[in-house]
């Protein structure tokens, strides 16, 4: 309207509060949508990591399994800390039960492993 005339008692249309709140709750459904999908993406390079991680641990026991192993420590495979701890399983001598979990670079648990072994 750059050079029109300036009327005084003329009426200048504008929003009405019903459409302000129809287009705030319109943007927040959709903030809410970004942050949905946001945390979805974030949780899905979590599941990776857990994933590497129960893969590393699966190893792990194979490793106790076939050296019969018997100590409890803790070591460092891949990016993970792995902790291990072996005891005797109930009253039997021949039974161990494993413990492992790994733990990322934050000292958050990422997976465990619990499994009773026999003994040779």
């Amino acid at each position: 309207m750059a050079g029109g005339e300036l009327k005084i008692n003329s009426r200048v249309e504008g929003s009405t509060i019903l459409e302000v709140l129809i287009s705030m709750v319109v943007i927040i459904v959709v903030f809410g949508i970004g942050m949905m999908i946001f945390g979805n993406v974030t949780r899905a390079s979590f599941s990776e990591k857990r994933i590497e991680a129960e893969s590393v641990l699966q190893q792990k026991l194979v490793d106790i399994e076939t050296s019969h192993d018997s100590l409890s420590m803790t070591t460092r495979e891949h990016e993970f800390q792995i902790e291990q701890k072996i005891s005797p399983y109930g009253d039997n001598a021949n039974l161990s039960l494993v413990y492992l979990a790994a733990y990322d670079g934050n000292q958050e648990k990422v997976a465990e492993l619990e499994k009773v072994i026999i003994k040779p």
